[in-house]
Parts: C-alpha cells; structure tokens; sequence
C-alpha cells in the first residue's frame, strides 16, 4: 500500500503544477499505468486482501477518477498541445526530405 500511496501522491503532485510540463502526457500516463499494477498486484493477493483493504483501494480509485475529472480541462489542452506540436513536427520533417 506505501507504493500506492507514493504513486498517488506523484500523481495528485504532477496534477497540482501551475503549468504543466513538456513531457505532462508522457509521465501522466506512466504514473497512472503504475498505479494500475499496483492495484492490481495489490487485488490479486488473495491471502492478504481483506474488506478494509479492497474499500480502500477501491475509494481511492474513485478519489483518483474525481481527481483527474476536476483536472480534465486543463489535461485536455496539455494533451492537445502536445498532439498539435508532434503532429507540425512530422509536417516539418515530411518536408525535409
């Protein structure tokens, strides 16, 4: 559960940037996919899962999900930003050849 928590609180950090870095998409995408497998492994430990536990995790997926939902504009634009930039950047070499 530390691991999870350290995941989450990179993520919330990462959410509560005043302007999102460059590379914003790339390390969202890396931290939510790690706390996914943390859960997982977290979920699939059938001996040590226990109600409280499996409450918990699942509480804090919601608290995640309102997170990111609250964030959604502003992920929205950074992701868009980034999609423009890379898209005028494979524009810009097409014509170098």
């Amino acid at each position: 559960m530390k691991e999870l928590t350290i995941l989450e609180k990179q993520i919330e950090a990462l959410l509560a940037l005043d302007e999102y870095p460059d590379d914003f998409p790339e390390q969202l995408e890396q931290l939510v996919a790690a706390r996914h497998e943390r859960v997982k492994m977290i979920l699939a430990d059938r001996e040590k899962l226990s109600r409280e536990t499996f409450e918990d995790v699942q509480q804090r997926t919601r608290d995640l999900k309102a997170l990111l939902e609250q964030n959604k504009a502003r992920i929205r634009q950074k992701l868009l930003t980034a999609k423009q930039g890379k898209k005028s950047v494979s524009v810009y070499k097409m014509y170098q050849k």
